[in-house]
């Protein structure tokens, strides 16, 4: 359900030999995440000379067929009544899969019951784009379609974009909003990319849906080495990684029960063919918690509608829409249209005064200077007197509804829980809760998990001039010179260069290469950079025994397909 390379359903099969009891031992934790369910089934080829004589015993034989109602009443139905795949059930693979989902049907009714609010739009979509109705079950292998999903590798969302396949899509990020867990806005960004990848590989979807998951330079590269030995060039005979071999079948497994629900003991619900929930324009930067008490709801109930949303409050001049329930759209709309802006916002505001300074400002009110910054679009840590300051609410999305962890901190040299617990704009007991007896002693290169869906704004930076000193840098940002030298990796005699840009408020970002330089170990290399000498290796594909050389490119970033 998880994602690697640009955009991507992380999914490993049951190996294909497994009975029926056997799948039925995973663990609850892999029912909750069934793309981790180990080991992989056979090749395609390995497949291929086995089906006449293995059976998955998944299916019933005598059975009552599943009465579907009309498309028009029923949007599964009208799902269904679309199907233009290639079925494939005759695969191992894909019975293999239908026999996951047969036998784990509370992750299915999961699934099924949180498509419910979105799906309505996702179908519209697929509609108006005339592909395959079966890429409206794509979230399902993706994510269980819960928008608020997050994977290990930094994919978010529904349908699981990367950072890279979000920018590549015009999938807007930033402090206060992030497109990828908009449920609207993310689908209309996969639906596009995966025509684009659908148009690239001729109208063969196997192949798209492929690079959907791996990353087409991955699949492009597959494709390139099958045709200089020789071989077929269709997804099912291309060498991809496990995850991407299993990917396919999933989807085509969900089309399989969908096709005769009963069969495989399958209680398939009914969904009425309306949209239950509906986009309204909101007429300015809206508190969250504002709308909620308009729309008679609570805010974890429409930020479950919204994890796009990251903050208290909507983006000022930003994104301004909000998903809401189809039942209350028109008496909210009618609210808003009568409503005085200014009454939107739930907000605290400060006056500054002589002395006051950002970043003790931040501390007495109980959040973090990136914050502050970000909530009143300050571009350096400069505030005159007489300001009027919005002061967001302290740990402001750790009221949204619950997730897995957003991400993955890695602890660098100084930190204290009480510098990254600022920095992500979340309490410190919240980290604590999150990472256990861990957190009490931190070291560098740990890594620990940062609760909910908090994200550190982008550090600002300044452009170095001549004349320019640390110690001068770091009097105008109120901040110390070890700091800086920290959040830039800068070692003691690293010399300012006129021009360059440097971090005064944050850890810059990590590049995604590094160039190796004379007296350099991977070592001093990794702990630079705050990450594991191990994680170095695996990135760059080195052996326990590998040496490094001046001059040589090492990856720091996992590399992004495409």
């Amino acid at each position: 359900m998880f994602a690697a390379g640009l955009v991507a359903g992380c999914a490993t099969s049951p190996h294909s030999g497994q009975s029926k009891s056997a799948v039925q031992q995973i663990s609850r934790k892999t029912l909750a995440h069934p793309s981790t369910v180990p080991a992989a089934a056979p090749t395609a080829a390995a497949e291929d000379d086995a089906e006449t004589s293995y059976e998955i015993p998944a299916a019933q034989q005598d059975y009552v067929p599943h009465k579907w109602p009309a498309p028009t009443q029923d949007l599964w139905s009208q799902i269904r009544s679309g199907f233009k795949l290639d079925p494939h059930d005759e695969r191992r693979s894909v019975r293999v899969w239908t026999q996951f989902y047969a036998t784990h049907t509370n992750h299915l009714s999961t699934s099924l019951k949180r498509a419910r609010p979105f799906l309505w739009h996702v179908v519209k979509q697929v509609e108006k784009r005339d592909i395959p109705t079966e890429i409206a079950l794509l979230p399902i292998v993706e994510s269980g379609y819960n928008p608020s999903a997050k994977s290990y590798m930094g994919a978010s969302g529904m349908w699981q974009f990367m950072p890279g396949t979000a920018d590549h899509m015009s999938l807007p990020r930033d402090w206060w909003y992030d497109g990828r867990d908009d449920p609207i806005a993310s689908t209309n960004a996969a639906l596009n990319y995966l025509q684009t990848l659908n148009q690239r590989y001729d109208g063969d979807w196997m192949l798209a849906l492929a690079a959907y998951n791996a990353g087409p330079g991955r699949v492009d590269g597959a494709i390139a080495k099958a045709e200089a030995r020789g071989e077929p060039t269709d997804y099912w005979h291309l060498d991809l990684p496990d995850e991407t071999v299993q990917y396919v079948p999933q989807l085509l497994a969900l089309r399989r029960i969908m096709m005769t629900p009963a069969r495989f003991g399958v209680n398939w619900p009914t969904l009425a063919n309306q949209p239950r929930t509906k986009v309204v324009k909101l007429p300015g930067q809206t508190s969250m918690k504002v709308a909620a008490g308009m729309l008679g709801m609570s805010e974890t109930q429409l930020r479950r509608l919204n994890p796009g949303m990251r903050r208290w409050a909507s983006e000022p001049g930003g994104h301004d829409q909000l998903l809401v329930p189809s039942t209350k759209a028109s008496a909210f709309e009618n609210k808003l249209a009568s409503i005085d802006p200014t009454q939107l916002i739930d907000r605290q505001t400060h006056r500054v005064q002589r002395g006051d300074v950002l970043s003790r400002l931040a501390r007495s009110y109980g959040v973090s200077i990136a914050a502050l910054r970000q909530a009143n679009d300050l571009h350096s840590n400069r505030i005159r007197i007489g300001q009027r300051l919005t002061i967001p609410r302290p740990g402001a999305h750790e009221s949204a509804p619950p997730a897995e962890p957003s991400e993955t901190y890695v602890v660098q040299s100084g930190d204290t829980l009480w510098h990254i617990a600022h920095r992500y704009s979340v309490s410190v007991a919240s980290l604590k809760r999150a990472n256990g007896s861990g957190a009490d002693h931190l070291h560098p290169g740990d890594k620990i998990e940062i609760p909910g869906s908090a994200k550190p704004a982008a550090p600002s930076t300044v452009v170095v001039h001549s004349g320019d000193s640390l110690w001068s840098i770091a009097k105008a940002n109120d901040v110390t010179i070890k700091q800086l030298r920290r959040w830039n990796r800068m070692d003691q005699g690293t010399p300012l260069t006129p021009g360059t840009t440097i971090a005064v408020d944050g850890p810059s970002p990590l590049p995604n290469f590094y160039e190796v330089e004379p007296g350099d170990s991977l070592w001093s290399i990794a702990s630079r950079f705050s990450m594991q000498v191990n994680t170095l290796r695996s990135l760059n594909d080195m052996s326990s025994g590998s040496t490094i050389q001046p001059g040589e490119r090492l990856r720091l970033q996992p590399a992004v397909s495409g």
